[in-house]
């Protein structure tokens, strides 16, 4: 027993260690942001809003972070849709071949996004989709999708559909029943699965490279772009925008899931 509190203890000291090598890193860009100088100074010498007034005062920055917040939006929305359908299919009417289905929808995990980007390319080349809003859906979406389909299908498997047989019985058509009995059970799968597509989108470069164009500047192909002609703080100002973005989207997520799981007590 003594030997397992000592092990807990270390898994816990270990743990936290990584978490901190990762996270602070990230957080020592804020600081940097308010920086009155031109050059990157850490601590700073003073506190000012300079480069967050020099990113929203730049209408390149601005249109990259709306093109962002944009895409993102409709990945989250696209990818949790197919996902849930997928889902569905695989837990409840696929029964053969489900193995290979399923591999087929999670392959771009262990492709290269390199070879994805050149892949795409060539079929919009053919289709007319290159350097268009919609590609750009359609092509993170791909990225996206296979973490939908994890996510969803893992928490329709632990779903009782009990209830769901019970309520077709009684006379509920299936659209309905999957909509009021199953759904609300599997909220935060789909929450977290627009929450991980949302990021994915975000912090995609390569595909954007290949098929956006001069006009699809994603926010983080403007950070790069801006990175090869000049070093300036703005770059800190923006990093910490998208951490205060990534930061927003985890607390509602978090907050949505705690709603959901609190709900069935409040009832």
């Amino acid at each position: 027993m003594r030997l397992g509190k000592i092990g807990q203890r270390v898994l816990a000291i270990l743990g936290n260690t990584v978490v901190a090598f990762l996270v602070l890193p990230i957080l020592v860009v804020i600081p940097l942001s308010f920086t009155p100088g031109t050059v990157f100074d850490f601590p700073p010498d003073g506190l000012s809003l300079r480069w967050y007034q020099d990113f929203f005062g730049d209408e390149r920055w601005i249109s990259a972070a709306w093109l962002s917040i944009r895409l993102g939006v409709a990945v989250a929305i696209t990818s949790t849709a197919l996902g849930l359908l997928a889902a569905i299919a695989l837990t409840r009417y696929i029964k053969k071949g489900a193995f290979l289905v399923r591999g087929l929808l999670v392959a771009p995990l262990i492709v290269p996004p390199i070879v994805t980007a050149v892949a795409v390319f060539d079929i919009y080349v053919r289709v007319g989709l290159l350097r268009t809003f919609p590609g750009l859906v359609v092509a993170h979406t791909i990225l996206a999708l296979p973490f939908a389909v994890l996510l969803i299908e893992s928490a329709l498997r632990a779903v009782d559909f009990g209830p769901f047989e019970a309520a077709l019985s009684l006379g509920a058509t299936n659209r309905r029943a999957w909509r009021m009995v199953v759904l609300p059970g599997i909220t935060p799968a789909l929450v977290a699965s627009a929450v991980f597509s949302f990021l994915i989108s975000w912090d995609e470069v390569v595909l954007v490279v290949f098929i956006g164009g001069a006009r699809s500047q994603t926010l983080p192909l403007r950070m790069f772009e801006f990175i090869e002609t000049q070093i300036r703080p703005t770059l800190a100002a923006v990093s910490s925008l998208i951490v205060y973005v990534i930061a927003a989207v985890l607390t509602i997520a978090y907050l949505r899931y705690r709603r959901s799981i609190s709900s069935p007590d409040r009832t």
